[in-house]
């Protein structure tokens, strides 16, 4: 993996932001650069300059005072495009164009003054091309099978990147009844089409342009209110449809890829769509889809990239979804900054590598209760859990089978393409860590580098022990019997055991996600509707690991958001709406900030623009807003109304982080426990647990500092 290093300071702010950098000023006097007034400015609009993808870039070029517009000369790799540039509405300076056919890999643009003469400005910039399909940044592509020409899609006809040629668009509008329909071929709007206004106050037609093409092997989606026949959107002129911000949607669950899938995160969206938010996403960026952040990150900037060059530069980017969806927004948010400048999700995760944890364990649990002859009552097994019932480890065993190779594959996989220890040792495994090897390594079989499950040394039930919940007899039986999983998913009486290599890259990447990367300035608003007492595995806890991760890494919350609500009704769409309105303002007072106090940092941007009022709190089932601090085990209002619960792992001792895949090992001592072992007990503890106990004083295993953002991976 390589580090590409990202500056966040006032004059990289565009490139933080995903908008490129600057151009360095002229310097042919020795030791002496331009006043700011002599300098052209040369930048990418529409993404990173080192990572312009599908041939083609919005460029901005901001001319000096001191040379006269039409004296501007511009060219690309030494051919005039000058004729591409336009001046940007209300400033003649702002020249913007839309640059094609790039080379691949390195090209050069340059401004500069037309005439001769010592002194006279002018600016370069590299920018690098890479293919439309990929990669630009996740390393070598595994293998994909192609949906985009079946339905739902029916994009036409893929080559073997699973591209299609030509992007497809439609329309649909919305009724006065709340529906959306397509909207006709003939001319003229239909007689029930509704009027919206937008966050601007634009009465517009609810008319949606509905834009589906391929972009990095996903099948993409744009959605912008937009009447046919009238002006489009774009870099030049602005047109009252669009309020110039981009919502980019996830979508949820955890699948292990290999295919191109079926759906996006969403962007037929009312509330979205109906106050002139522009709306994005792809199939790349459903966890169901393929649950790989990087290949997740990558994807968000390349439609970004793409919206951008269509419709013009957004104002700033909302993040949009729940559960996994959520989890995606803030790993995106913290290894790649500026693809998304606020995160709005729901019953999220901060991870997916740390919650699978509870799902290797809710299945080892389930195991030993299903065979074991020894009773165990209901509150017993809940207690060891941690969780509001004991029903709800059958929801968190769905995501340990992302970690076996033969349970996660995708319909669209031919049986006889996947991996079968006798048929097929060499088939596709549908694992997290073959799937995101480039990031973690490969063995020495081939296979990708396992990073859970790892159980050595956790004493299930620990607490419940000490409690008085469960007997000495009932603990030591469960942690003996508990067994663990070999790297093809099989049940083995010895524990499991990550790989420590896999391990230290997911901390040092950022697959745990520690929160000490973008998320460092990243606004957050999650919101939880409350359903624990059902057994829903997108329980209240997770808001809490957020936030005792942040206070870690940041030692305050001021950049994080939490609600919690009724599980049902209408307060969790009115939670939504009031997040997206509170998210917009926070975002567009940050950037009116960011422009009059340009040496700024951007936590202290951030910080400083949340709007007055906006705090953590909890809404009753009326949808009154009870504005509360969030804490854990501290009797409040909103914790009597929503109370935490927590985890197998919580319950064997681990911290509330849950950041901590591999415990770090220590004899055991009979002072740390407060119940009386026998002496024969002890010493069947002693011998359940050879190597040691989690000592969660210290340090996972592996467990070292985000080594930065934008990485970039090889796959070796």
């Amino acid at each position: 993996m390589r580090r590409r290093m990202v500056l966040i300071s006032a004059m990289a702010t565009a490139a933080v932001l995903g908008i490129g950098t600057p151009a360095a000023p002229d310097t042919d006097r020795a030791g002496e650069r331009f006043p700011a007034s002599r300098e052209f400015s040369v930048q990418v609009l529409s993404g990173p300059a080192d990572m312009v993808t599908g041939g083609e870039a919005l460029v901005e070029v901001v001319v000096p005072r001191s040379v006269p517009v039409h004296q501007v000369g511009i060219a690309l790799n030494g051919a005039d495009v000058r004729g591409v540039f336009r001046a940007a509405e209300g400033d003649q300076r702002r020249l913007i164009g839309r640059v094609d056919a790039l080379h691949p890999g390195s090209n050069r643009l340059t401004a500069t003054a037309n005439g001769d003469g010592l002194g006279r400005p002018a600016a370069e910039l590299e920018l690098v091309n890479h293919p439309g399909h990929g990669p630009v940044f996740s390393g070598p592509q595994v293998r994909m099978y192609c949906t985009a020409d079946e339905p739902p899609w029916n994009l036409g006809a893929v080559d073997e990147h699973c591209h299609v040629d030509q992007a497809t668009v439609t329309y649909r509008y919305r009724t006065t009844s709340g529906e959306f329909r397509d909207l006709p071929a003939d001319d003229g709007l239909p007689g029930d089409v509704a009027i919206t206004t937008t966050t601007e106050g634009d009465e517009v037609p609810y008319v949606v342009r509905v834009e589906r093409g391929t972009i990095n092997r996903a099948v993409y989606e744009t959605a912008i209110l937009h009447e046919p026949g009238t002006p489009l959107p774009d870099a030049w002129t602005p047109t009252p449809g669009w309020n110039g911000v981009l919502v980019y949607t996830f979508g949820g669950a955890c699948g292990t890829g290999h295919w191109q899938g079926r759906t996006t995160g969403g962007v037929e969206q009312d509330l979205l769509l109906r106050q002139g938010y522009a709306v994005a996403s792809s199939s790349l960026n459903v966890y169901a889809t393929n649950c790989d952040d990087v290949t997740s990150a990558e994807s968000a900037m390349m439609v970004k990239e793409h919206f951008i060059e269509t419709y013009g530069p957004d104002r700033f980017t909302i993040g949009w979804g729940g559960s996994a969806g959520t989890m995606q927004q803030l790993l995106i948010s913290n290894a790649y900054p500026g693809i998304l400048d606020g995160v709005v999700g729901e019953i999220g995760y901060p991870d997916e590598r740390t919650v699978t944890v509870n799902g290797h364990d809710c299945r080892a649990l389930t195991g030993y209760w299903n065979e074991t002859s020894t009773s165990w009552t209901a509150e017993e097994r809940r207690a060891v859990t941690g969780y509001a019932t004991p029903n709800a480890c059958t929801g968190f065993m769905f995501f340990d089978g992302v970690d076996y190779p033969d349970r996660g594959c995708a319909d669209a996989i031919p049986v006889a393409d996947r991996w079968d220890p006798e048929t097929n040792p060499s088939g596709i495994r549908c694992t997290i860590s073959d799937l995101v090897a480039n990031v973690y390594g490969r063995d020495d079989n081939g296979y990708g580098r396992r990073v859970a499950p790892d159980n050595v040394g956790v004493q299930y039930g620990l607490q419940p022990l000490n409690d008085g919940v469960i007997s000495v007899d009932q603990f030591l039986e469960m942690n003996e019997a508990i067994g663990g999983f070999d790297v093809d998913g099989v049940p083995t009486q010895e524990r499991s055991a990550a790989d420590p290599a896999a391990l230290e890259r997911a901390y040092a990447t950022g697959r745990v996600n520690e929160f000490s990367g973008g998320l460092e300035f990243t606004p957050i608003i999650e919101v939880r509707p409350y359903r624990d007492l059902q057994g829903d595995f997108h329980d209240r806890y997770r808001s809490w690991m957020m936030r005792e991760r942040m206070l870690t890494a940041q030692g305050n919350a001021h950049t994080h958001i939490s609600w919690t609500g009724p599980g049902g009704g209408a307060v969790p769409e009115q939670m939504r709406s009031e997040a997206l309105a509170a998210m917009h303002d926070w975002l567009r007072i940050r950037s009116d900030l960011a422009e009059r106090r340009p040496l700024m940092g951007e936590r202290d941007l951030t910080v400083r623009s949340r709007p007055a009022g906006l705090s953590d709190g909890c809404f009753t089932d009326d949808g009154a807003k009870i504005d509360e601090q969030i804490q854990y085990g501290v009797a409040n209002t909103c914790n009597e109304l929503y109370p935490y619960h927590a985890d197998p792992r919580v319950m064997a001792g681990a911290p509330l982080a849950g950041d901590v895949l591999k415990c770090s090992l220590t004899r055991p001592s009979r002072d740390d426990y407060a119940v009386t072992f026998t002496d024969a007990q002890w010493e069947r503890l002693v011998g359940i647990f050879p190597d040691g106990v989690c000592d969660w004083d210290q340090p996972g295993v592996g467990q070292v500092p985000l080594e930065g953002v934008w990485l970039t991976f090889s796959g070796r």
